[in-house]
């Protein structure tokens, strides 16, 4: 009875939506008119595996979670371990990296946009780097690396303190044992640490990567809110196509068969990742 409340709201905020949506992607929805719907079975299901514009978006999120999730998973797990090495002013350290995940995004983004715009600091830095040193965002071949970019930044923070929270919770003996034996820092980090942290890598991976998959607001901010997708379909993720099709050309029905392609993949990709990083036994 105690928990009755708070499961009802779930179900209204959560369970009730996603069944809805899996209602919608078989019917057709004229321009948000919810009192005339037409039942047409698998058809939406059948379009979008012929569009090309949802091929494409299926292909640029694959990228995007392809370079996103192991970047920011070996750079919140090294920066984690440095943090718990720092003696003075740990906690500062924490917060500032833990700062960017509670801005903004559209902040966060545009202040990025400033940043790699030609002859900006990281647009100039990226020259040195053989780079062509022009507008990130509004190059074909950048604007995705820009999203990465923008993207981790704005993530390891999180995934900086789950691994601090992990490394906390490992015996401090095994690093003295480990020690006496005259293991160095670096053979102390591979056998000791991050053995010890596989479950936290595995919730690191997979939180990353359902997150990595529903990327929106960051290619929203690149493209202005108005041509999404921009520049030429270079930011077109899923969840932008999805957008596109439910609430600017108003085909509901088409829209929500692309979130339930979605949510399958997500389970999919859950499932996939649990299997290749098993959990430790006990």
């Amino acid at each position: 009875m105690l928990l009755m409340p708070a499961a009802l709201l779930l179900g209204l905020w959560f369970i009730y939506p996603i069944v809805e949506s899996f209602v919608l992607s078989l019917q057709h929805v004229d321009e948000f008119n919810f009192a005339h719907r037409t039942y047409i079975g698998l058809h939406n299901f059948s379009q979008l595996v012929h569009d090309p514009a949802f091929r494409h978006s299926l292909y640029i999120t694959l990228v995007f979670v392809v370079f996103v999730v192991p970047a920011q998973t070996v750079l919140s797990l090294v920066l984690a371990s440095i943090l718990q090495s720092v003696g003075v002013g740990r906690a500062l350290f924490r917060a500032a990296f833990f700062v960017p995940y509670m801005t903004s995004t559209v902040a966060v983004t545009t202040v990025f946009m400033k940043l790699f715009v030609s002859g900006a600091p990281l647009a100039n830095l990226g020259a040195h780097l053989g780079v062509p040193n022009t507008t990130w965002y509004a190059d074909v071949h950048l604007a995705l690396p820009f999203l990465v970019v923008v993207y981790v930044y704005m993530y390891v923070g999180f995934y900086i303190v789950i691994f601090v929270s992990g490394m906390e919770s490992i015996p401090r003996e095994l690093y003295e044992a480990a020690k006496v034996d005259g293991a160095h820092a670096m053979q102390r980090f591979r056998f000791i640490t991050v053995p010890s942290l596989r479950p936290f890598v595995i919730f690191v991976v997979v939180a990353g990567m359902i997150q990595a998959i529903q990327i929106f607001d960051q290619a929203y901010v690149v493209s202005g809110g108005s041509i999404l997708g921009s520049p030429a379909g270079a930011t077109s993720t899923l969840v932008v196509f999805i957008y596109q099709q439910a609430f600017r050309l108003n085909a509901l029905g088409y829209g929500s068969a692309g979130a339930v392609i979605l949510l399958l993949i997500v389970l999919f990709g859950t499932l996939v990742t649990r299997r290749l990083i098993p959990e430790r036994e006990a």
